[in-house]
Parts: structure tokens; C-alpha cells; sequence
């Protein structure tokens, strides 16, 4: 029988939030869940261990891919023949994890990454699922009657990740920090030919950044109102990965073509428009010249300036691969 564990990544979470972690932790097979707070929550801590749960402190060392990379490791070492990531801000569906389990024991334990479809509940909408030949991408027409279905792209929460995919993909690339982590995974994936499969019977709903919609004239426009510390990781990151992947994979360009919508969106229709610019344009600038990291390493004056803490990594920042509009 398939061994399912869970790893869910907290930040300064609530009660509710909380809630959601020892309500999973009967679900599923192991459950280990890594607080990224910078400080280690005393409170948190003790409910989820009065619950029986494990608690592994990771203080945001290396963001969000260094949250995945430690908690892991530690479930497959573990046992666990594949894991779930989940944030802070997502609900695992009924009966996801008996669902995912067969999943699981149909694929015989080979190399993959499977997850469910995604709701955005501040837009209220599925976000598409896509699939690439290398150079473009197409939106899937989801077919109900298949059990799993080949796409190329997955947001991190409610993504599983099996022992063999971890093992020949490797750990996630910290560099990155947060922004474009899984997205960078999912392009890992298709070069090394690991599967990619969205799972069209399970639904999680997700909320993606501060959506809002505004009328334009004729026009309807969403805004993600990202604060600036975001913008600049979302565009550096989606620079990384054009040079890192373009002349393979030349579909990794279109984090840039999104870090272009970003700016429109933000000169027609975001408040603190000179902050938000400033920080892409620092952002790609780095990009360009490989300067990764933290953003209290690469940009202290921009880290210094930008609401909430330094090298901040926020759950909502777990990151959505390229189905994200914004992107992630």
C-alpha cells in the first residue's frame, strides 16, 4: 500500500489555519509540519503537538523551496512513498487523500508529480490547465472519464511529489527564494521527462493574491495587488528562468511576457505605482546578472523599504506555477 505524507509550511498562521493541520493529520499517513516563521510560534507549536503532530522549526532559511526541501527529505526518510505540499491557506478537499493514495499505487511508485485542479476562491474560477510542446502553451480541455491526465504545469499546494520524481529532480532550487519555485520544478520535470498529471476529480480551492477586479471602458481588468518585495521576486525569478531554461524550453519566456502584464496592471490600475515598479526593475535587473537570494542580500535598501518582514516569505507565495495569471 502507497505511504501518502503530508508537509504543510506555516508562517505566522492563524487559529483556523491551525485547524486545518490537525483536521489533515487524520487524512493522511505522516504529516510533518514545517513553521517558516523567522521566530519559532510557542503557540502553534503546542496545539499541533497536543494533536500528535511533528513540528519542524525552518526560521525561512532559504524561503519556501528551503521549507520544501527539509520537510522533504525528512518524510522520505521517513518512508513515505510520496508527499503532498499544502500552504497555510489551502483546504485539502474530502477525500483527496484516498483518492490521491490509488493515484499513487496506479503510477507503481514511478517518477511523477500529480495534483488536483485549482479554484481560485478570490476570482472564483478554475485556473487553467495547460500543456506545452517546449515552445508555447495550450489550455486542456479536462477529460472527467480519465483518473489522471498529462499536463505540464502544477501550483506547489496540493501537489504530490513521489519518492523516485524527488529523488531524480532533486531538491527545489532555493536561489529562487519564493515566486516561480514550482514553476521551476515543473520545467525540471519536463526535461528530465518526469510526468506531470492533473487530477480532475479533486478540487482544492486556493486563494491567489489580493485579486481585485476593476471595469476599464469597455474592459474588465484583475489586479493581484502583490506589495513591491513580491513584484521584485516574481520578475527577477522569471528572468532566472528564461536564461536558465529558454534555448531548451523556450516556454519559460512567458513568466516575462506575465511580468509585462504585471506593469500594465500596476501603471493603470494599483496603488504605490513608483514602489512596485522600482522594485521589477530591480528585479529583472538581477535577474539578468544572476544576483539570487534573499532580497535582504541582493537589495537591502528595497528590503528595508517594503512592508512586512525582511525576506518574507508569505504562504501565498508557495507559489503557483504558470497557470497563475499574475504568475505565482
Amino acid at each position: 500500500m502507497t505511504m501518502l505524507g503530508a508537509l504543510v509550511i506555516l508562517f505566522h498562521p492563524s487559529e483556523t489555519q491551525l485547524a486545518r493541520a490537525v483536521a489533515m493529520h487524520a487524512e493522511c499517513d505522516c504529516l510533518l509540519v514545517v513553521d517558516n516563521s523567522p521566530q519559532p510560534d510557542s503557540r502553534a507549536a503546542r496545539m499541533l503537538r497536543e494533536a500528535g503532530i511533528e513540528v519542524l522549526h525552518h526560521g525561512n532559511r532559504h524561503g519556501i523551496a528551503g521549507a520544501f526541501n527539509g520537510g522533504l527529505s525528512a518524510l522520505f526518510e521517513r518512508g513515505a512513498d510520496a508527499v503532498a505540499l499544502f500552504d497555510q491557506d489551502s483546504d485539502a478537499p474530502a477525500g483527496y487523500f484516498d483518492v490521491m493514495r490509488d493515484r499513487c499505487a496506479s503510477l507503481s511508485g514511478g517518477a511523477f508529480l500529480a495534483g488536483p485542479r485549482i479554484f481560485d476562491e478570490n476570482d472564483q474560477r478554475f485556473l487553467p490547465e495547460l500543456a506545452t510542446s517546449g515552445l508555447g502553451v495550450e489550455r486542456l480541455s479536462l477529460r472527467a472519464d480519465l483518473s489522471v491526465q498529462r499536463c505540464a504545469f502544477l501550483i506547489s499546494s496540493g501537489c504530490v511529489i513521489s519518492r523516485e520524481a524527488f529523488a531524480r529532480l532533486g531538491r527545489f532550487d532555493e536561489s529562487l527564494f519564493i515566486d516561480h519555485v514550482d514553476t521551476e520544478y515543473c520545467l525540471r520535470a519536463l526535461l528530465s521527462n518526469v510526468p506531470i498529471y492533473v487530477v480532475p476529480s479533486l478540487v482544492l480551492s486556493h486563494r491567489i493574491g489580493t485579486r481585485r477586479r476593476h471595469q476599464w471602458g469597455p474592459f474588465e481588468l484583475t489586479t493581484m495587488n502583490h506589495p513591491a518585495f513580491r513584484r521584485y521576486y516574481s520578475a527577477r525569478n522569471g528572468m532566472q528562468l528564461a536564461f536558465q531554461y529558454g534555448m531548451r524550453l523556450p516556454v519559460a519566456f512567458v513568466p516575462n511576457l506575465l511580468t509585462l502584464w504585471q506593469i500594465v496592471q500596476i501603471v493603470l490600475l494599483e496603488k504605490h505605482k513608483l514602489g512596485k515598479l522600482n522594485a521589477i526593475a530591480l528585479g529583472l535587473i538581477d535577474g539578468l546578472f544572476v544576483r539570487m537570494g534573499p532580497l535582504a542580500r541582493t537589495r537591502p535598501r528595497l528590503a528595508a523599504k517594503t512592508a512586512g518582514p525582511v525576506g518574507v516569505n508569505a504562504p501565498a507565495a508557495t507559489e503557483g506555477a504558470m497557470p497563475r495569471t499574475h504568475h505565482s
